[in-house]
């Protein structure tokens, strides 16, 4: 579509990577500031389950009150396209436990529904999702950030 803009997700490995060592910082600020990056809120809950001091809890603070709109959550309808991804993908794959894999699952189905590219430093674990999606007439893109 000439004109649009491409946005981008953020994976969780993307913004741990930039916050342990400033990896991928061109890339953030930038898109927040254009408004093409969103963050889904599963992230930033991975991210406070992992914030171990008081500077880090800050500054996650700081990132949720500056996200405002780019800050997007699952509705019941991504919930449940989630479940029946975990569904399908253990079927095919032998049993699976899901809360490893429900924060992942969210990511790439609030990615593939905002039609967006996922930044993930985890692109073969999360192609997983991409190919059960794509059974669900949902499409994934996956890419590398430029560091």
């Amino acid at each position: 579509m000439p004109g649009r803009r491409a946005i981008w997700v953020l994976d969780t490995s993307i913004l741990v990577s930039y916050f342990q060592s400033g990896k991928y910082g061109e890339f953030i600020k930038t898109g927040f500031r254009t408004g093409n990056l969103f963050l889904p809120s599963v992230v930033l809950s991975e991210l406070y389950a992992g914030a171990v001091s008081k500077a880090d809890r800050a500054d996650l603070e700081k990132l949720r009150a500056a996200l405002g709109p780019h800050l997007v959550s699952a509705s019941v309808h991504d919930w449940v396209l989630a479940g029946r991804c975990l569904a399908r993908y253990s079927a095919q794959s032998g049993k699976i436990r899901p809360r490893d894999h429900h924060a992942d699952i969210l990511i790439a189905v609030r990615a593939a529904k905002l039609k967006a590219t996922l930044a993930s430093e985890n692109i073969k674990h999360m192609s997983q999702w991409a190919r059960v999606l794509d059974k669900f007439g949902y499409k994934l893109k996956m890419g590398r950030v430029p560091e």
